[in-house]
């Protein structure tokens, strides 16, 4: 021994294998997606991403996304984009992004198979990159670059050309099992959805293995009488925006399964529709019944969003599928989602006692409430910091009674017609509008 070192440094294998042990197959696909976002969100303002398109297919054999996204810069694809872990002095970008830690694609990469050829251009670079797996981790520990197959500065590439293709083949064995089955190909669709549904309602086109995906399609009450509460501030570097209120009706009845809170961090949903003591939900319940959620509130949805430059200070965990729980930004937001879902509750509880036990109920109620409906796509255009209370929220709902009687289906279809009306419930109705009007 010539010297005094006791090496600590990582071997390659073990590192890789325990950077992919703990992220499954689908968000290993989000994370690609998400580089792909990113880079849309690089390249355009204020969310309009209509003609962006991000294409994902996959068999057995391969599996390959590419998009035409805006491309990786060369020199951030030569001192960043292939770094493990997040450089000093690389922890603020201009845009908002879902990058946390200098992890996310070269774990996802890994995750899927032991050869990756990553394509991309800009408007004044390209490169390709060509990575055999299996032969890197031959090489010597304390060399852990990736080098450039080709790479190209100083060019004068059109629009139409710019993008980035990542192909992966050897896939590894439970892997390709994985993306065989027509299950899970269901299943990514539906994470996909769910976990990006906001960009694809901002416009970014994403297919997967041909199919179209659709974005969220939440939609909050906006009219005179019930209206969203909004408070939007800044905690350190951190923009929070609270919205809650309503839903507008989805057919006959609120799905219970909707109902609950929504968080956003940088665009990523990473909590759905949750009723636990995670959102203040469960702090709500009846102690004395134990009750955690009632039906009643089926028509209940908050939103949070959470936006920063800084990714890695936003509270979710470091594979984005949810809260870090302890951080004081959410803790801080969580008492003002408490207070926020106790006013909502309490108009719902309004509309409820104003609704005769008899008639439709509540949703019946809320569903003839003129008004305009707010769009989870439009729902940050509600104006700045409108704080409602109970006090002011006003109510046009008063007891009501079913009135019911027969008559021959002739005499009722005579005047169907002659009222240009659809069903029996509106010819009493309109019969009994215009007795009123008539006669009262």
């Amino acid at each position: 021994m010539d010297n005094n070192i006791v090496k600590a440094s990582p071997t390659k294998e073990f590192f890789v294998n325990m950077l992919v042990r703990d992220i499954m197959l689908k968000q290993a696909i989000i994370e690609l997606i998400d580089n792909s976002i990113d880079g849309a969100r690089s390249i355009r303002n204020n969310n309009e991403y209509s003609g962006l398109n991000i294409n994902v297919s996959f068999n057995k054999l391969s599996f390959k996304i590419e998009d035409n996204c805006g491309g990786i810069p060369l020199d951030i694809a030569a001192n960043y984009a292939f770094r493990f872990g997040r450089p000093k002095g690389f922890d603020k970008k201009d845009v908002e992004s879902t990058g946390i830690f200098g992890i996310g694609m070269k774990r996802a990469l890994f995750k899927i198979g032991k050869k990756f050829s990553i394509h991309s251009i800009t408007n004044s670079t390209e490169f390709q990159l060509d990575v055999d797996v299996d032969e890197w981790l031959k090489q010597d520990d304390n060399d852990w670059d990736f080098r450039f197959t080709n790479f190209e500065n100083n060019m004068y590439n059109n629009d139409n050309e710019v993008g980035t293709s990542i192909i992966i083949t050897q896939l590894n064995n439970e892997i390709a099992g994985e993306l065989d089955n027509s299950e899970f190909e269901k299943e990514v669709i539906e994470h996909i959805q769910r976990r990006v549904g906001l960009d694809i309602s901002y416009g970014i086109n994403i297919v997967v293995n041909g199919k179209k995906l659709v974005g969220n399609n939440i939609s909050l009450i906006n009219n005179d009488q019930i209206k969203p509460i909004k408070e939007e501030y800044t905690d350190k570097d951190i923009k929070v925006t609270i919205i809650c209120g309503i839903a507008s009706r989805e057919g006959k009845n609120y799905p219970p399964e909707q109902a609950g809170w929504y968080i956003y961090c940088n665009g990523r949903l990473v909590v759905a529709a949750d009723k636990s003591s995670l959102t203040t939900w469960k702090d709500m319940e009846n102690k004395s019944s134990g009750v955690i959620f009632h039906n009643n509130y089926a028509g209940f949805r908050g939103i949070v969003y959470f936006n920063s430059n800084y990714p890695a200070e936003l509270p979710w965990n470091t594979t984005k599928t949810g809260l870090d729980e302890t951080s004081l930004v959410y803790l801080r937001a969580r008492e003002k989602m408490k207070e926020y879902f106790i006013i909502v509750k309490n108009i719902i509880d309004e509309i409820r006692n104003n609704t005769n036990e008899n008639d439709d109920g509540i949703e019946e109620t809320i569903a003839h409430m003129p008004g305009t409906e707010l769009t989870l796509k439009n729902i940050g255009k509600i104006k700045d910091n409108r704080i409602i209370t109970i006090t002011n929220v006003s109510l046009s709902t008063v007891p009501k009674v079913t009135i019911s009687y027969k008559k021959t289906k002739k005499e009722a279809d005579e005047i169907k017609e002659q009222l240009n009306v659809k069903t029996y419930k509106e010819v009493g109705e309109k019969t009994f509008e215009y007795y009123k009007d008539a006669e009262c």
